[in-house]
């Protein structure tokens, strides 16, 4: 089944180490956003697994401004949350963009479901997805997304989050973001249907 998961995301390259046999080029997106009046830093997540854009990436030099598309995934590992990027566009000029469409299933997560950060109180439940890789085998990506309290301006999100249960339906929009303590990667929602 095919299930709704794009994001686009534009921003400043950050390199990581590398090793000499990854399948992959794993880098991260410095994302700059205007917060309750001050600048908050997301760094990203994103792997590149195309030929033609990991060998774009590695000529590119740290801080360079970029534009991504891809999906959201889940390291088979870790459970780690990456961006698999599919298209890469090198910016003359910065403008920033950070969406995420995702539909799947509602998850609901059984260990630390509500937390509190600096931006405010949560909900943390998954977006689960069932999809198939290159060689066909089957792979489910679990993708975290926080619901925050005290998000103006929208319908209050908790309570539609509170009538889902586990294994319903769910459409959800909003940006991806990195934790400011762990560093680990989620989905902020500003809508779920």
């Amino acid at each position: 089944m095919n299930y709704e998961n794009s994001v686009t995301i534009s921003g400043l390259l950050h390199h990581l180490s590398r090793k000499k046999d990854d399948k992959h080029f794993a880098f991260s997106i410095r994302h700059e956003n205007f917060f309750n009046g001050s600048t908050r830093k997301d760094f990203l997540n994103a792997r590149a697994f195309a030929d033609d854009v990991k060998e774009k990436l590695s000529g590119l030099e740290e801080n360079s401004p970029i534009k991504v598309k891809g999906s959201l995934r889940t390291s088979t590992g870790s459970g780690e949350l990456y961006l698999a990027v599919s298209e890469l566009e090198v910016l003359e000029k910065l403008e920033l963009e950070n969406s995420v469409k995702l539909a799947g299933d509602v998850h609901q997560v059984k260990a630390q479901a509500e937390g509190e950060t600096g931006s405010g109180k949560y909900t943390r439940f998954a977006v689960r997805q069932e999809n198939s890789d290159a060689q066909g085998h089957s792979k489910r990506d679990f993708i975290v997304v926080r619901v925050y309290d005290d998000d103006k301006g929208n319908e209050n999100l908790n309570d539609i989050l509170t009538k889902k249960n586990d294994g319903d339906p769910v459409e959800v929009e909003g940006t991806l973001r990195s934790s400011k303590g762990s560093g680990v990667n989620y989905v902020r929602a500003t809508a779920i249907k």
